[in-house]
């Protein structure tokens, strides 16, 4: 009756795989891909972990009983279509001897070695064998075979493979016959077999069988199996206590649940549940989609109208690669509306990208009103002996000056403006020179300082040559070190670290220190915290 049974539910589960395979195409219209994530081939996909409980029972010489098997796998795709798995696990099988009399005398298993029936009258009514099983199995996925694009949902599947297992058999044994022979036990034993060892020997074994799974979600799957397992040597024909001259079998058939290991954003879904032919249709559609290439470049700015986020750039704006327009110092305004390109960071913008410094808070209004005033006078002294002063206003005479970081003779972002306005003046008046005067303040020596004023004088020049094309020959360098402080202390000073920029009326060009004195900064004073450095 198990053979019955056993026979009718492979034949089920082999009817369902091939039902399948005709059942994939309406489910696979509506899976869910997740086909970006693979390649052409193999991608790198997740493994998994599988545990399984279902029915076992032996087929031999006995009336198979109902068992138990359980198991823990671990399943990988090779491809799209095989994959390896390891499994432990273990089975329960029970028999009982024929119902027909015929029953097998315990001397049967032994009478090779120990005479004929008579010499032993006890006789096998039951067994109980366990096993314990590790093996490896491949399994061929059967509806992979068709390349139609979608995610799979049913998995039918054939799988086969060997491995080893421990066997351990107990057999009950009764009398049925008087027997003046003494020292013969009765009831449950272990099963002897001769030359071989004990119960828990290990025997190699092979199994085969047909599955078909079911995909519940991305992470998990149900699958119902039939399993054939058999032994070689000794034991193969003894799971049931009694040899008959053909190997025993063991048939399991099992549910098992799926869990799919690894993490889902770094690897693809086993590969078993893909199509060969997803990321194949997924490349071509997205080449098909692709944009014909057009050179149109609306804006002129250089990046063609397909590439271009900005396509009414203004004529001359310059623009990066993506024919946006440059914002130099990010302040929200593009350089070509910006007045103030390169603005300090840190600092709000007004309307035109400038910058809104704070004034320097140990500076007050009447030290700035002061200053100013002494240039002025200054500036209305030299006025009078430039022989083309009555063709300019007042406005255009007045030169900004820029200041320095500390012991630095780098002409800060902040300063271009400055310099941009000083080389307005030269270019709207070509008659004039102008003399760049650098400065320090008190906090280093003497011989330090002239070094330092001269080359703060030098770096101005050097802007205005490179990046607001001033003729050389219109600037005169001269440098006064720490001779001519506007603010009256020794300490640090941010109004001292300075270079002027003067009409030149009398100025000859000043050649650099012959002895100038190095790394001799006596910065020891603490600087204090309402200076800025």
């Amino acid at each position: 009756m198990a053979r019955k049974i056993h026979s009718v539910l492979a034949i089920t589960l082999l009817f369902a795989s091939v039902n399948g395979l005709f059942a994939q195409d309406k489910m696979a219209k509506t899976a869910t891909s997740d086909a970006p994530k693979y390649s052409l081939f193999a991608p790198n996909n997740q493994a998994e972990f599988g545990i399984s409980v279902g029915y076992s029972t032996l087929i031999g010489d006995f009336v198979g009983q109902p068992g138990v098997g359980l198991g823990l796998s671990i399943r990988k795709a090779l491809d799209y279509t095989f994959s390896i798995r390891g499994e432990l696990g273990y089975q329960m099988v029970n028999s009982e001897a024929p119902t027909n009399g015929a029953f097998p005398y315990l001397g049967d298993v032994t009478k090779n070695t120990s005479g004929t029936n008579a010499n032993d009258p006890r006789i096998i009514s039951s067994t109980k064998t366990n096993l314990l099983v590790a093996n490896v199995d491949v399994l061929i996925s059967l509806n992979n075979s068709r390349w139609e694009s979608g995610a799979r949902t049913i998995n039918p599947y054939v799988f086969g493979g060997a491995g080893i297992s421990s066997v351990s058999t107990k057999v009950n044994v009764s009398k049925i016959n008087p027997t003046t022979i003494t020292g013969l036990t009765t009831g449950e034993q272990d099963l002897v077999i001769p030359g071989d060892r004990n119960n828990g020997s290990l025997a190699p074994m092979i199994d085969a069988g047909v599955g078909i799974a079911f995909k519940i979600n991305d992470k998990m799957s149900f699958s119902i199996e039939e399993k054939m397992t058999t032994l070689f040597g000794k034991r193969a024909d003894l799971l049931d206590g009694y040899e008959f001259g053909f190997r025993d079998f063991v048939s399991n058939t099992n549910i098992r649940l799926g869990f799919n290991i690894g993490v889902k954003d770094k690897k693809t879904t086993p590969l078993w549940w893909a199509s060969p032919a997803e990321q194949m249709n997924a490349d071509i559609a997205e080449l098909k989609a692709r944009p014909k290439y057009d050179p149109t470049d609306t804006d002129g700015d250089g990046v063609i109208d397909m590439l271009d986020q900005e396509k009414e750039t203004p004529a001359g704006a310059r623009v990066d690669t993506r024919g946006v327009a440059l914002d130099s110092d990010s302040d929200g305004i593009p350089d070509y509306k910006d007045k103030e390109p390169f603005s300090p960071v840190g600092y709000k913008v007004d309307a035109n990208g400038v910058a809104m410094v704070p004034k320097p808070n140990y500076v007050t209004e009447a030290d700035v009103d002061r200053i100013v005033e002494a240039k002025l006078a200054k500036f209305r002294a030299s006025l009078g002996d430039l022989p083309t002063a009555k063709t300019v206003g007042m406005a255009d005479w007045f030169l900004p000056m820029i200041h320095f970081d500390l012991n630095s003779s780098v002409v800060k972002n902040s300063e271009y403006g400055s310099l941009e306005a000083v080389a307005s003046v030269l270019k709207s008046n070509p008659n004039i020179r102008v003399a760049v005067e650098g400065h320090t303040d008190k906090t280093a020596t003497d011989g330090y300082n002239q070094g330092l004023s001269y080359r703060r004088a030098q770096a101005s020049i050097d802007a205005l040559v490179k990046n607001f094309k001033v003729d050389r020959s219109r600037l005169v360098l001269t440098y006064e070190g720490e001779n001519q402080t506007l603010v009256p202390t020794n300490g640090v000073s941010y109004m001292n670290r300075r270079v002027e920029f003067k009409v030149a009326t009398s100025q000859t060009e000043m050649s650099a220190p012959t002895k100038e004195m190095k790394n001799v900064l006596p910065f020891s004073a603490s600087i204090p915290s309402s200076v800025d450095t």
